[in-house]
């Protein structure tokens, strides 16, 4: 495995080698290992993190035992998307508040309103960023950085990047200032993310397509060319399904088939199991369109099969309303019909909630 390139690392190590407090020290390594389990090295950090639960077993601390939960949290995100991250980060949360650590209940309140915000749980994120917000100091860059992700984030998904930009910079500012690649990472894959919703939604529902596409398929190369030059690993199949569906975007049906053949079951493993329905509906989308009927007709079924009510309304949009133009193009009348009415049922669903986030995030009155 390649030897991560990381500002952040190094500052760590650096810190180890003059703290002398035994408690402090505990932290530095678990924060550490932390930042590796973001990388992808999890089992050199899980390495790392037993000898540190034995420690805590030995001799309690709630910083300690703090930051054993973010790692743990870390490590079911990075790994595979865990739902079980969110708990996780929520009792670091509070073990940082109840112990009256300012600074690690900042970072986890904003590490908890990045997993509020994929949850579609807008309530808590505004509650939570604001709380980030409110207690981390101007430069406690890595609080700062998340939580202006995750506002850029919301802003970005609500359609609204003009008011994402701003906070993106000032997301991209505190990262750089703190050295940390991974979060540096996590920016050019939510903005490319979030292009390529956006352009896939295009495609369906109406919009330019193409030219976010563009836009899409530009910011995912740029995404996995600083992943592979800091030596990530981790989730490492989520940048290629981007490719994948920029490619069938633009028309590139065979590159799209063979990105999807290579990545697809690791994509599942590392979390992405929800869009399996998106997969398949663009999958057989790919292969009607090279004349592979036979195909498109199996993995269109497979896909109807797949989508169920606890996908994202957009992702479940999507997935309708490219069935209902496959089914349409296969000759299946009432399946096509079926489809394109869920779809839209899903997308103007999907509105109102963009709404309704855009004016939660505006009500909170935050400032990057």
């Amino acid at each position: 495995m390649k030897a991560p390139r990381s500002r952040l690392l190094a500052r760590l190590d650096a810190a180890l080698a003059v703290t002398r407090d035994p408690v402090a020290a505990a932290c530095l390594r678990a924060e550490r290992a932390g930042f590796l389990v973001r990388l992808g090295h999890f089992e050199q950090a899980e390495h790392e993190l037993q000898a540190l639960r034995a420690h805590a077993a030995r001799q309690p601390s709630a910083a300690l035992n703090a930051w054993l939960c973010m790692a743990d949290g870390w490590q079911l995100h990075f790994s595979r998307l865990g739902a079980g991250a969110r708990d996780q980060m929520k009792r670091a949360q509070a073990l940082s508040a109840a112990a009256g650590l300012t600074p690690l209940h900042a970072l986890a309140s904003a590490w908890v309103a990045h997993m509020d915000y994929t949850a579609d749980d807008i309530d808590g994120m505004v509650r939570n960023v604001a709380l980030a917000l409110r207690l981390a100091a101007p430069d406690h860059h890595s609080a700062r950085s998340r939580a202006c992700m995750v506002v850029a984030s919301a802003f970005d998904f609500a359609e609204r990047l003009d008011r994402a930009q701003p906070w993106y910079a000032r997301a991209r500012e505190h990262a750089t200032a703190d050295g940390d690649e991974t979060t540096l990472s996590a920016l050019n894959y939510n903005i490319s993310a979030q292009r390529v919703h956006h352009a896939a939604q295009a495609a369906v529902f109406g919009g330019d397509a193409l030219d976010q596409s563009r836009q899409a398929m530009a910011a995912s190369e740029m995404a996995g060319n600083f992943d592979d030059w800091i030596g990530l690993v981790s989730l490492d199949a989520l940048v290629p399904m981007q490719l994948a569906t920029m490619a069938s975007l633009q028309d590139r049906f065979d590159e799209a088939l063979a990105l999807y053949d290579k990545h697809l079951a690791d994509a599942q493993k590392q979390g992405l199991e929800r869009l399996t329905a998106n997969y398949l509906a663009d999958i057989a989308w790919c292969r009607w369109n090279v004349g592979d009927h036979h195909g498109a007709h199996r993995d269109a079924t497979a896909a109807a099969a797949s989508i169920d009510t606890g996908m994202h309304l957009d992702d479940r949009a999507t997935a309708h309303g490219r069935l209902g133009m496959l089914f349409k193009a296969l000759g299946e009348e009432d399946a096509a019909m079926r489809h394109a009415a869920k779809g839209r049922e899903c997308w103007d669903a999907h509105r109102k909630f963009q709404a309704q986030v855009l004016q939660a995030v505006e009500a909170a009155q935050l400032r990057p």
